[in-house]
């Protein structure tokens, strides 16, 4: 789904009730972007296609990124999660980043379905 697409769609359906904050959302990452882009660093936008992952252990490898990129991140709460990098989890792998100076994190991805009954 393109952005206008996403705009259009979230200002003539959904609920009234959580209308107002997707589309805040949606111009504040715009807002994030456009730092993004005069800094002529790349992010990834949150409505492109991403390939979907197994389940398990990966990596979470951040990119430095440039001085006005690291003051927004202090301000929006998607900030950081938009340029970092997942690497399949190795013992070696992580020692490796480590040692390059880069940060890193090690994190579970599960898909569980649950039902509940109320």
């Amino acid at each position: 789904m393109e952005r206008m697409e996403w705009l259009r769609w979230r200002t003539h359906s959904g609920s009234p009730r959580t209308r107002l904050r997707d589309i805040r959302f949606f111009l504040v990452f715009e807002l994030y972007n456009l730092v993004c882009v005069l800094s002529r660093y790349r992010i990834s936008h949150w409505l492109d296609d991403k390939p979907s992952r197994p389940a398990g252990k990966y990596l979470r490898v951040v990119r430095p990124a440039p001085f006005p990129v690291r003051v927004m991140d202090r301000w929006v709460p998607f900030g950081e999660e938009s340029h970092s990098d997942y690497l399949p989890y190795t013992p070696e792998a992580e020692a490796q980043t480590r040692l390059a100076g880069a940060r890193v994190g090690v994190v579970e991805i599960s898909y569980r379905l649950r039902a509940e009954s109320y």
